[in-house]
């Protein structure tokens, strides 16, 4: 008689525990729950590489100071996502050997590993910028960063982010981490613009009130088949920096102006009321809004007005 007791206890307890597995096994089907959504996701080879940083890291950090997603996408703004298309354009600009147009899927072009960034240092060298003053950051939403070289280290990268490219490090305030950038303006360490007497470059001015002028206008026009016509209005624009508050004398009878070969261009007072300094494909030109383009003097290194 305990024989069919115990076996028929023994069968209980052995139906219990396949329904019990089977309840556990069903709900981390269904639940999905870590560490089982990890091993799914990610594998065994990356969550064993992770779990050795977090050991290296625990060896210096407290878990309070650990970062995670909402540190990564609130506080700092930068994203890995698989599939983006990063092509958004940053301008390079100020004190550099080519003013440049650089689409941030060739700043960037190992977007879908973890960690991808380049160092500003980097970056800025391969464009034939090595050493500099400042380098100054302005987004597409109006905001801007300087920073001097001097404070900038080998933590100084930019970073992908969902509308171009964001700048970190750890050299300088979180404040300075600025999101989307549009526009990198560099500043040299030569001068080597003259204007009446004072030496600058078109770096510098740059970092000043500028002005963007539309130039070359032309109307264009359209005939459909029942001769029908729509109109509409076509230019280029440049920004640069007005050159008469630069000039000792703000109104000139005339103003002399000499290029990177030595040679001058006299121009009357009147022709550059509008003028404006800017990069006009590599080269530091006076831009004439009301003259062509073929005419504009380039390459300036040097600018003296006469009263």
């Amino acid at each position: 008689m305990k024989n069919i007791q115990r076996k028929s206890f023994l069968i209980f307890l052995a139906i219990f525990m396949i329904v019990l597995c089977g309840g556990l096994i069903a709900l981390v089907v269904a639940t999905k729950p870590m560490p089982v959504a990890l091993l799914q996701n990610y594998g065994v080879s990356l969550l064993w590489e992770e779990g050795k940083l977090m050991n290296e890291c625990a060896e210096c950090h407290k878990a309070v100071d650990f970062h995670d997603c909402t540190t990564c996408h609130d506080d700092h703004g930068a994203v890995e996502l698989t599939g983006v298309a990063f092509y958004e354009v940053i301008e390079l600009t100020g004190d550099v050997p080519e003013n440049a147009f650089i689409r941030v899927n060739e700043v960037l072009p190992d977007q879908e590993n973890l960690g991808t960034h380049i160092l500003l240092f980097d970056f800025l060298a391969k464009y034939g910028v090595n050493n500099f003053e400042s380098v100054t950051f302005t987004t597409n939403d109006g905001g801007i960063t300087t920073i001097e070289s001097q404070y900038l280290d080998d933590t100084a990268m930019l970073v992908p982010y969902v509308d171009g490219v964001r700048f970190v490090t750890e050299s300088v305030h979180v404040s300075t981490w600025l999101k989307g950038i549009k526009r990198i303006i560099v500043v040299g360490l030569e001068k080597p613009l003259l204007i009446d007497g004072k030496a600058t470059s078109i770096g510098r001015l740059l970092l000043g009130q500028t002005t963007r002028l539309i130039v070359e206008g032309s109307d264009t026009m359209l005939t459909d088949e029942e001769g029908i016509t729509n109109y509409a209005f076509v230019a280029n624009w440049v920004e640069g920096v007005h050159l008469l508050p630069l000039l000792e004398t703000h109104q000139p009878t005339r103003v002399v102006i000499t290029d990177i070969n030595g040679n001058t261009t006299e121009l009357d007072g009147d022709e550059i009321q509008d003028a404006i300094i800017a990069i006009v494909r590599r080269e530091v030109t006076l831009v004439l809004p009301d003259r062509g383009r073929g005419i504009w003097p380039r390459g300036i290194v040097q600018i003296d007005s006469i009263k």
